[in-house]
């Protein structure tokens, strides 16, 4: 029925490797009374040149939330209550563009600059881990890999859409 190749093993394993990171960040975030995507928020907002998106969009001012909501591919009401959470708990804050007052710039409060620098190290030391054992040119590999899996992702959307046609439904 379904023959072994190398290509599904790689992304059915990257669907694994997401979701375990995904637990792993929810027992970690869930001590600090935050979930996995409101931490990821409060990476957008310290401005980790890490991220993703950072490196397909380059950005002179503060995020707002329809970004956020655009690189954590959540819908504009989701990104509304995951940012609603940190405004209560006063890890970000929210102002007026200095150029258009109709729109809302963000930006992490001393509290939210302080825990980010305090989950630094376990999460520093778990990134750490995990890519032990593998030379400098094996990371840039992979990283060079997921990249263009993005890319095509991100910029072949449609093309990604075609293969959607080729589904039946279960009573064919």
């Amino acid at each position: 029925m379904i023959k072994k190749s190398i290509e599904e093993s790689i992304v059915l394993s990257i669907f694994d490797l997401s979701n375990q990171l995904k637990k792993i960040g929810d027992e970690v975030y869930q001590k600090v009374g935050l979930t996995t995507q409101q931490w990821l928020i409060l990476l957008h907002l310290a401005n980790n040149p890490n991220l993703p998106f950072f490196k397909r969009e380059k950005h002179e001012k503060a995020l707002m939330a329809s970004e956020l909501a655009e690189s954590l591919n959540v819908t504009r009401a989701n990104i509304t209550n995951l940012l609603n959470v940190l405004l209560d708990k006063g890890l970000i804050k929210q102002y007026e563009d200095s150029d258009d007052r109709r729109k809302k710039r963000l930006s992490l409060t001393k509290k939210g600059v302080t825990l980010v620098n305090k989950t630094q190290p376990s999460r520093l030391g778990v990134i750490n881990y995990l890519t032990e054992g593998f030379t400098k040119e094996e990371k840039q590999t992979f990283l060079h890999f997921l990249e263009q899996c993005m890319n095509k992702l991100i910029n072949e959307d449609e093309k990604i859409k075609s293969f959607h046609k080729l589904l039946v439904s279960p009573e064919d």
